[in-house]
């Protein structure tokens, strides 16, 4: 195994897609004009299905 840091991939990697982004960005417009949001979480894995985010 090579302990070499400049062997190391430099590559940046986005898990933050362009079109989640865009939905974000309608989702705090459009939260403007309700009174209020009802999340739905799935029950097998409530954690996992919230959305921080809203």
């Amino acid at each position: 195994m090579n302990s070499d840091s400049s062997s190391i991939n430099k590559t940046k990697i986005n898990w933050f897609p362009g079109h989640m982004k865009k939905a974000l960005n309608k989702i705090s417009d459009n939260l403007k004009i309700f009174d209020f949001v009802i999340e739905l979480l799935d029950s097998r894995i409530p954690l996992s299905s919230k959305n921080d985010y809203v």
